[in-house]
């Protein structure tokens, strides 16, 4: 927030605890209790307005997951490893939460409802899909690129009998 907008006086009182959060917290430099306010304020705002878009959604689920990714990422180079499950899914489930998050606004008219609601099916599932089919493909092989290579054994049984049946389901037609 720029210092020289123009700022509105508010009062409220809020617990304790919630106080100490505030004031054990630097924000970004900010010492004062309505300079961390204001900062928070502000931080909430373009938090929201960041979900309006697809895009920006991404980025803001990267910039929050960022620390948890950075400490995996130290942990792998720590143990010599890495995990093409943690990389697929740090990648394509902020997609659905962005894609979700950015249908906040409800279509203008009933006429587009219908519309909207399938191109929102349709985009989700197409992310689900490619989940899917990237850990199946992580089970081809006897060893997964996972932390542990075990990782999928005995756990796509369910998966195969269920394409099997989609198969046979097809050959029927």
């Amino acid at each position: 927030m720029s210092d020289t907008a123009k700022t509105v006086p508010i009062s409220g009182r809020i617990s304790q605890s919630d106080y100490d959060f505030l004031m054990q917290h630097s924000f970004g430099g900010k010492v004062t209790a309505s300079e961390k306010l204001r900062f928070i304020a502000s931080f909430f705002r373009q938090y929201h307005e960041h979900f309006e878009s697809f895009s920006e959604g991404v980025e803001e689920l990267n910039r929050i997951t960022a620390p948890a990714r950075k400490n995996l990422r130290e942990l792998e180079e720590s143990q010599k490893t890495d995990s093409d499950l943690i990389d697929l899914a740090a990648n394509l489930l902020p997609q659905g939460v962005a894609y979700l998050s950015s249908r906040q606004t409800r279509p203008s008219s009933e006429k587009e409802e219908l519309t909207y609601l399938l191109e929102t099916e349709e985009r989700l599932l197409e992310i689900v899909l490619r989940l899917v089919e990237q850990v199946l493909r992580m089970g081809l092989t006897r060893q997964a690129p996972a932390y542990n290579p075990q990782l999928l054994h005995g756990k796509l049984e369910t998966i195969k009998e269920l394409v099997g049946l989609i198969s046979d389901q097809d050959t029927a037609k």
